[in-house]
């Protein structure tokens, strides 16, 4: 498992040794990176391919996946642009990888971001699939 800078998005990716299981695109929340999410990626999907990009935006120093122009209100151009950007990194991804389309699992306000992919790039219907479901998952920070 390494962290790979490509021009689009710095990501990890972990192959999955169980080709059954879709794969995660794994989104992080403000001021998370591309490692936050694998071990609940491992968790919620144990041998599952994962694919964790770190959102391109600083908001201050915490990297997120769009602009806010203030709490709670998105720049809403740079919200279609970015999402663009990220359905084709996931489309580059998948080729790359020899992916299949992954299920989005988000935290919090990544869920914009994965919505949004989906419903406005209907050109790339299949980029994704986004599965909505309530996860129980405990953390130590330590």
């Amino acid at each position: 498992m390494d962290t790979v800078a490509t021009t689009d998005f710095i990501h990890v990716y972990e192959p999955g040794s169980d080709t059954s299981r879709p794969p995660l695109l794994l989104l992080h929340g403000t001021g998370g990176d591309e490692r936050d999410l694998l071990g609940l990626g491992q968790t919620v999907a144990p041998g599952a391919s994962l694919l964790s990009p770190r959102g391109q935006v600083l908001e201050g120093a915490m990297p997120r996946f769009f602009r806010r122009l203030a709490e709670g209100v998105f720049d809403e151009d740079d919200l279609r642009r970015r999402t663009h950007e990220l359905a084709d990194f996931v489309e580059q991804a998948r080729q790359r990888y020899g992916l299949a389309a992954p299920v989005a699992v988000v935290f919090v306000v990544s869920l914009i971001a994965a919505v949004v992919v989906s419903l406005l790039v209907p050109a790339k219907p299949d980029a994704m699939k986004i599965k909505l479901d309530k996860i129980s998952y405990k953390t130590s920070l330590g």
